[in-house]
C-alpha cells in the first residue's frame, strides 16, 4: 500500500493543496439510517483524534465537507450544526489537530443541489475562495462511493487529484483504501516525517 502512498506524499511536498475530509463514518461514527443531531450523539471514530494531527502536518489546508440533509428535513437547525461543529473543532484542536474549514450542504437529495455530494460543489467553492491552492493536488477522503465519486469529479474538473476510501474492502474506484482514518494516518506518519526532514535539509 505504501508503494502507492509514497508518490501521493512526494508530489505534494512544499506545495499548496487541500485535504478534504468527509465527516460521518470517517471523523465520527455514522448513525445508520439517521442523523447525528446533537453533541451527545457525536462520537469520534477510534484513533481519529490521534490521526488528525498527522494529517495536519501533511496537508497545508484541511477542510471538512459533509452532507447534512437533516437540516433540510427539519430534524435540526443550522445553529444546532454550528454548535456541534464548534465543539468538535475544539476537541480536535485540543488534541493537536486542526480544521481550516467546514463546509456542509443542508439541502435534500431531491433538491439537486450542486454542493451535495457526490457533486464537488463544496470543494470547488472552497478552492475558489483560496486561489493560492493548487486544486489539481486535492485529496478527498470519505467512506462512501459518493465520496469517491465526488473526489473523482473534483479531479476531473481540476486536472488532477486523488481519492482515499475508508472501507474494510478495497475500492477499485479509489486511489487508495484504508480501513479507518487512523490506519491511513499511521501509514502516512513515517512518510510525512521523512518529507519534513528532507525539506529542512
Amino acid at each position: 500500500m505504501n508503494s502507492r502512498l509514497s508518490p501521493l506524499v512526494d508530489e505534494r511536498v512544499g506545495r499548496s493543496w487541500t485535504l478534504f475530509l468527509d465527516r460521518d463514518g470517517v471523523v465520527n461514527t455514522r448513525i445508520m439510517g439517521g442523523y447525528v443531531r446533537t453533541w451527545d450523539e457525536f462520537h469520534f471514530e477510534p484513533g481519529v483524534l490521534d490521526a488528525l494531527p498527522v494529517l495536519a502536518r501533511w496537508a497545508p489546508r484541511v477542510v471538512l465537507v459533509t452532507n447534512q440533509q437533516g437540516i433540510g428535513k427539519g430534524l435540526m437547525t443550522e445553529a444546532d450544526l454550528a454548535e456541534l461543529h464548534e465543539r468538535m473543532r475544539r476537541r480536535i484542536v485540543e488534541a493537536g489537530g486542526r480544521l481550516d474549514g467546514i463546509r456542509y450542504c443542508p439541502h435534500l437529495d431531491a433538491d439537486d443541489c450542486p454542493c451535495r455530494k457526490p457533486r464537488p460543489g463544496m470543494a470547488q467553492d472552497d478552492l475558489a475562495e483560496h486561489p493560492e491552492i493548487d486544486g489539481s493536488l486535492s485529496v478527498m477522503v470519505g467512506d462512501t462511493p459518493g465520496d469517491v465519486e465526488m473526489g473523482r469529479r473534483l479531479a476531473a474538473a481540476n486536472g488532477g487529484g486523488a481519492t482515499v476510501r475508508i472501507a474494510t474492502e478495497a475500492d477499485p474506484a479509489a486511489d487508495l483504501t484504508y480501513p479507518s482514518l487512523a490506519a491511513f494516518a499511521a501509514a502516512l506518519a513515517p512518510l510525512v516525517a521523512k518529507s519534513a526532514t528532507h525539506s529542512a535539509e
